[in-house]
Parts: C-alpha cells; structure tokens; sequence
C-alpha cells in the first residue's frame, strides 16, 4: 500500500501548552509529509520560550535543509474582564532550501 504526500495548504503550527515535542513533530509533518516549503510558527505569551525550544530542537535535530527567515516580535492588547492586557508574540518562519 503507498501512502500518497498530501499537498500543502496550511503552514502555520500555533504553540500553546504542549509538550514542545508535539511541536516537533507537527514540523515533521508539515515539512516531509506535506512538503511545505515554508513554515510558520506563531507562539505568545508563556508559549514563545516553548516555540524558540521547538523550533532549535527542529533544526538543529532533524532537518539540516531547513533555515531560519524572518522572525517577527510584537504585542497586542487584550481585555479580560475589564482589564487591558499587552501580551507578546513571536512569528518565526522557517524555510526549506
């Protein structure tokens, strides 16, 4: 039985509170499985020290075709019962030679 690659339509892996392994291996996938060329992952909060992690293990482990490209910092405001947040985020792009 052959397994046919799926094309790639969404490049984007959200880190939240995860074992950073999970998001590991959804890298894997996106990159071999379904031949992304371009990956993004997007990460705030607590979650950006667990998406740098992934993404360092990602490439340094697995992948030796896979760059960095643009990362992008920033923040935004959120209002939680009243109460206005700033909360910060980090895209990290990550590209297949």
């Amino acid at each position: 039985m052959m397994v046919e690659a799926k094309e790639c339509q969404d490049n984007v892996v959200y880190v939240g509170k995860k074992f950073y392994m999970r998001y590991v291996a959804a890298l894997l996938m996106k990159f071999n499985y379904f031949k992304c060329s371009k990956v993004i992952v997007k990460a705030r909060g607590k979650a950006i020290s667990k998406a740098i992690h992934a993404t360092k293990v990602f490439i340094d482990t697995f992948n030796n075709d896979v760059r960095y490209g643009n990362i992008n910092l920033g923040s935004m405001n959120i209002d939680i019962e009243g109460r206005r947040f700033r909360l910060s985020t980090i895209e990290i792009e990550l590209l297949r030679f």
